[in-house]
This record gives C-alpha cells, sequence and structure tokens, in this order.
C-alpha cells in the first residue's frame, strides 16, 4: 500500500490490519491500538487536510508523526452499516448492517426525572454468525475497551458490547440517542463495578430539565466530556505489560451542536460575529441553536483537544512509542441541526455530503501514526 497515494478501502482493511497486528509477535512485543471513528467530520474539516477556519493544532501534530491517507474511504456514506464494514472487516453488501434501522420506535416509555424516553433502544444488531474486529483482538490476549457509539444492535440483543468482546463501554448503543449531547441516560458495561450486562446510567441532573426547548440549556451533565473521561480513565489503568485495544467512537461533531459555553465557544463567537440561527427539530431531537458557525467549529477544536489530552496520557505513561493511534471518520459531513458545510468547505471541494455515495459522502479523513516505527508521509 503505498502512503504517497492512500489507500481505497482503507477503513475495510484496518481491521484486518489490526488482526494481523494481534497474531504477528509474542504479547511483550504486540503493539497497543488506539482506533479513534468520529463522527460525520467532513473530509476538509481539519487543518492537515486544508481547513482554515478551525483550530486542529493536535490532530494536524499527529497527522506530521504519522501518516496521512488523501484516499482513505468509509464503507457507507451512513453511520451504522459504515462502522459494520470497520467492524466485520466486510463491504456493505455482505455486511448484516446495511442502513440505520431503528428498533426503539415502538417500544414503550419510561420515566426519568420529568422526562419520558423509550425503553429499548439501538440499531440493527451485527450477525452473531460473524466474527467482529473486538473479538478478535480479545481472543489473542487484548484487554478491550470501546467509549462512545456502538450502533451494532439493541438493547438486549444478542450484540451488545459485553456479549461481542468488550471489557469495558461507556456510551450509546443508540445512535439516535446521541442526537442529544444532554441525554437522559448512557450506556455502561463495566465488570469492575459489577455489570453482568449492558445496563443504563441515568445522568440524574439532566433529567429535571426537558429534552427541547429553552430549558434545556439547563442540562450540564455533556455527553462527549464524559465518554472522553471514561475513556482516559480506561487508558490510565493499562499497563505496558499487557496490549489493549481501544475503540473511541466519539459523536463530535454530529448533530446536535450543542456543548457547554466554555472558552473554545467564546473564541468562534469572536471569529464568526456575524453568525446564523437555527430553529430546531424537535422529532429529530435537534434543539434550536445560535451562532451555528462557531458552535460547529468548537466542537471540531473539543474533538482536537480530546486527541492532545490522549496523546499526553499514553506519553505520561510511558505508552506512547508501543500503541498505534488512528484517525477517522464513519462517513462525510452532515447538514442536520443547522450545520453549514459549504461555509467551512467540509467536504475538501468534493462533490457529495453524508448519505450520499458520492466523493463527499464516503471519502474521510484517515491518519496513522506509530511513533518512531514509522516515517511520516502522505
Amino acid at each position: 500500500m503505498n502512503p504517497k497515494t492512500g489507500a481505497k478501502y482503507l477503513t475495510l482493511m484496518c481491521g484486518a490490519t489490526m488482526a494481523s497486528l494481534a497474531v504477528a509477535s509474542e504479547a511483550t512485543e504486540r503493539p497497543n491500538v488506539l482506533f479513534i471513528m468520529c463522527d460525520d467530520m467532513g473530509y476538509g474539516d481539519l487543518g492537515c487536510y486544508g481547513q482554515r477556519l478551525i483550530d486542529t493544532p493536535h490532530i494536524d501534530s499527529l497527522a506530521r508523526s504519522g501518516i496521512l491517507f488523501t484516499q482513505a474511504y468509509a464503507g457507507s456514506p451512513v453511520s451504522a452499516p459504515s462502522r459494520a464494514c470497520f467492524m466485520t472487516g466486510q463491504h456493505s453488501g455482505h455486511t448484516a448492517v446495511r442502513g440505520n434501522r431503528e428498533y426503539w420506535v415502538d417500544s414503550p416509555k419510561v420515566k426519568y426525572g420529568n422526562c419520558y424516553d423509550y425503553s429499548r433502544v439501538g440499531q440493527e444488531p451485527y450477525d452473531s454468525r460473524h466474527i467482529i474486529l473486538p473479538e478478535i483482538m480479545k481472543d489473542n490476549g487484548y484487554t478491550t475497551g470501546m467509549f462512545g457509539k456502538w450502533a451494532g444492535g439493541y438493547e438486549g440483543s444478542e450484540s451488545t458490547p459485553d456479549r461481542r468482546g468488550i471489557d469495558e463501554f461507556f456510551g450509546y448503543i443508540c445512535q439516535f440517542q446521541a442526537h442529544l449531547y444532554y441525554p437522559n441516560f448512557l450506556n455502561r458495561y463495566s465488570k469492575s463495578l459489577g455489570d453482568t450486562a449492558v445496563v443504563r446510567e441515568v445522568m440524574e441532573q439532566n433529567v429535571q430539565h426537558p429534552m427541547y426547548g429553552d430549558d434545556y440549556r439547563l442540562r450540564k451533565q455533556y455527553s462527549a466530556d464524559i465518554i472522553h473521561s471514561r475513556a482516559m480513565q480506561w487508558i490510565d489503568r493499562q499497563t505496558p505489560r499487557q496490549p489493549f485495544f481501544g475503540i473511541l467512537t466519539y459523536t463530535l461533531p454530529h448533530a446536535e451542536l450543542a456543548q457547554p459555553a466554555d472558552s473554545l465557544v467564546a473564541k468562534y463567537k469572536r471569529r464568526f460575529f456575524n453568525d446564523r440561527t437555527w430553529g430546531g427539530d424537535e422529532g429529530s431531537r435537534y434543539n434550536p441553536v445560535e451562532h451555528t458557525h462557531a458552535q460547529f467549529a468548537a466542537m471540531i477544536s473539543r474533538l482536537d483537544a480530546y486527541v492532545g489530552e490522549i496523546v499526553a496520557l499514553l506519553k505520561r505513561k510511558g505508552l506512547y512509542d508501543n500503541t498505534i493511534v488512528i484517525f477517522t471518520s464513519d462517513n462525510g459531513p452532515h447538514e442536520e441541526g443547522g450545520a453549514d458545510p459549504e461555509f467551512f468547505g467540509r467536504d475538501g471541494k468534493l462533490r457529495g455530503l453524508k448519505r450520499q455515495c458520492l466523493e463527499g459522502g464516503i471519502r474521510v479523513p484517515f491518519i496513522v501514526s506509530w511513533h518512531g516505527k514509522q516515517r511520516p508521509g502522505r
């Protein structure tokens, strides 16, 4: 595979590559692997891919020290089937998950605080006859963890993280639930906490306030930060004696455009002073938003800060030189929730967006860094 020209179908192939690494050598020599897949990031969203309006210094640094691929393709232009291609190593014509089929639509609702939510959530399960990547890695001696979006089965199905090779999970089983960055609950599987299956962890502060409207802003438990914190805690528990495989499927920068009103948002409000507003879509769980450009840019920079914190932690623990860090997206940029890909040139001047089988819908950023083990390039 020539890094100067990139690699077509790389998202399909990376699973087989990591599986090969798992069996290539003795455990003491095996590299750790962190696979970071963000949500709906366009080919042109990062500085290293030509973005000029959004600051991404940490991911850009990862690209400079590693290999930046210019022809990497997601397995599908939408989330669940794209992730299924990564997990199974199959293209979307063979994997059982071929769309964003939902399993919550007809389920009864349950009450959390002052809110109601579905009693069963999730998407089409991975076929139990198809072995998936975490199972391969676990069978070959790796500790496995996943933090972010699952989208490979519904609650109670045969395909939940605890049943598919994941030692520890925290995040969203259901990608529809991920439309709320201040959700009613997140899903968890942790043996150390006594879990025997995936459970719900209720966001007790959030559920005291409505899911839509002005008072939604009173919710304070921000899922992206919480998920990142759990991922960092998991990485911090790893040691050089035991190889680990982490899948960090962060939901940023998927809609909705929502996050804490911190210095990142303030910076971009100053940068994009004459900004837009968007009226919301309650059925899709996208709340109204002011300063849409500032909110989106801050979400990208927030994700970049997460990557910087991960790399710093790996270095501090002496794990960085033996850890392969991979960064990519599940598909191209979206227009939902007030997003404006044209303003940022998010498709990198490619034709098409998310949901379209055109270059802009499936061509994604892809960066691989293994410090000291590979020559930087593209």
